[in-house]
C-alpha cells in the first residue's frame, strides 16, 4: 500500500547573484541596524531582533534604501514566476510590498517563535549574511491545525512529506504563502545571522476588481473621508 499526499504547498527557493557591490551595501545596513538598535540596553537580552516588531519608525522600510533597490527587482522577478507557475501568464494580478524589515539572529542560539503573517497573502525572506557550512538556524514550515482530521490528529513531523525544513545560505530567496506556520530554529555561529523579510499583498490591477479577489488599493476608500 502507499499513502498519496494531497494539496502540497509551494514554496519557492532560489539562489540569487548579487554583485560585491551590492552585498558590501546591504551589509553595511544590516550592521548599523544591528550596531545601533540590537546592541542598545532595550534590548540586550534578545537572542534575536526583527525590525517590524520594534515600533520604531522606519525599521520595516528597508524595501525604500537604496541598498535593498537591486533585491526588491529581484523579489519582483521571482514572484512574478511564482504566480505565473501556479496561476499561468494571464493571471491578472499585482504585488505590492507591504512592509520589509531587517531580522538579526545572534550567535548564541538566535532563534524566532512559531508565527504566520496574517496581514499579508506572500511573505519572503532573504539571506544577507550566513556562515559557510553552518546550516544551523533552518527555517522550518508545518501544517496548520486544520489541515488533518480533527477526529485523529496527525504530529506534523509524521504528516511531512518534504521540505519541511530550510536550510540558510547566503543570498538564499524564500517566498511562501504568508499563513503557513513557519519558525526559525536556534543559531548557533561565531557572528550574527542577517536576513531580510517582506510581506507582499496581492491584489487585481486597478479598476479590475474580481469577487474573492482584493482589490487594488487605488479602489479603496478611506471612511474617514465621510468623518464629520
Amino acid at each position: 500500500m502507499s499513502l498519496q499526499w494531497l494539496f502540497p504547498t509551494p514554496v519557492l527557493q532560489v539562489d540569487l547573484e548579487p554583485d560585491a557591490e551590492t552585498v558590501a551595501a546591504m551589509n553595511v545596513e544590516m550592521e548599523s541596524f544591528d550596531r545601533n538598535v540590537f546592541l542598545h540596553p532595550e534590548f540586550s537580552d534578545r537572542n534575536n531582533l526583527t525590525g517590524d516588531l520594534l515600533g520604531h519608525a522606519g525599521l520595516d522600510q528597508l524595501h525604500r534604501m537604496d541598498a535593498f533597490q537591486w533585491l526588491n527587482q529581484r523579489l519582483a522577478e521571482q514572484t512574478s514566476l511564482y504566480l505565473e507557475g501556479l496561476l499561468g501568464p494571464k493571471h491578472g494580478l499585482e504585488v505590492h510590498i507591504q512592509k520589509a524589515w531587517p531580522v538579526v539572529c545572534s550567535q548564541d542560539g538566535g532563534s524566532i517563535e512559531l508565527h504566520t503573517h496574517r496581514n499579508a497573502q506572500l511573505s519572503a525572506v532573504f539571506y544577507v549574511r550566513t556562515e559557510a557550512g553552518n546550516s544551523s538556524g533552518e527555517i522550518e514550515f508545518q501544517a496548520p491545525d486544520d489541515y488533518f482530521s480533527h477526529v485523529m490528529a496527525i504530529p506534523y513531523r509524521d504528516a511531512a512529506v518534504s521540505g519541511g525544513m530550510f536550510s540558510p545560505e547566503p543570498n538564499r530567496l524564500l517566498l511562501f504563502p504568508s499563513d503557513l506556520r513557519h519558525r526559525v530554529m536556534p543559531y548557533e555561529g561565531q557572528s550574527p545571522r542577517y536576513s531580510v523579510s517582506y510581506d507582499l499583498a496581492i491584489t487585481t490591477a486597478s479598476g479590475q476588481g474580481k469577487e474573492m479577489r482584493m482589490p487594488h488599493p487605488m479602489d479603496w476608500v478611506p471612511l474617514t473621508m465621510f468623518s464629520s
